[in-house]
């Protein structure tokens, strides 16, 4: 028996739709050139949040920052990988977040790569701070989901990776 199709619920090409453009804006305001904040948390379950302005979309759905390789985030997210971003544009009124697995590359070619991709690399202020070791340390997010809010509108929308399949993952390179 064919079951009519919901007036309500939206058809899969307008969730898809959707997606895209959810997916799209979030590349906008994640594109490097404006700060955004990185979310982990520590091994009691609390959450931290700071400002990272040093970032690349560039492989996307992986987002790419540099840090400190002492910092307290690199101890968070080898511990628990799940992090958050959030992101907005300059008027705040369209809010990103994605969220999803992160990871420190620690794989020689790969840091170097990511350093080349990163543009503007002027508010990573650690690089200036005299260290033992590597300089930087590369963090890796797995892009999993995206929500997409305009408050004032009451507006929302998702992207789901498990959701777009291939995709999620944009045209093939």
């Amino acid at each position: 028996m064919k079951s009519t199709p919901d007036p309500l619920e939206p058809s899969q090409e307008a969730v898809a739709k959707h997606a895209e453009y959810v997916i799209d804006l979030a590349k906008k305001l994640a594109d490097g050139r404006r700060p955004g904040v990185l979310a982990t948390v520590d091994e009691y379950g609390m959450p931290h949040m700071r400002w990272m302005a040093t970032l690349s979309l560039q492989d996307w759905p992986l987002l790419y920052t540099i840090t400190s390789p002492t910092s307290r985030k690199v101890q968070h997210i080898n511990n628990n990988p799940c992090v958050s971003w959030m992101f907005s544009n300059e008027e705040l009124n369209v809010i990103v977040n994605i969220r999803g697995k992160a990871r420190i590359v620690t794989e020689f070619g790969k840091t170097q790569r990511v350093w080349k991709l990163l543009e503007d690399k002027s508010k990573a202020y650690f690089l200036s701070i005299a260290a033992d070791g590597p300089g930087f340390a590369v963090i890796e997010t797995e892009i999993e989901d995206i929500d997409c809010i305009v408050p004032k509108y009451d507006i929302k929308f998702q992207a789901h990776c498990v959701d777009l399949g291939a995709a999620w993952k944009g045209p093939a390179q």
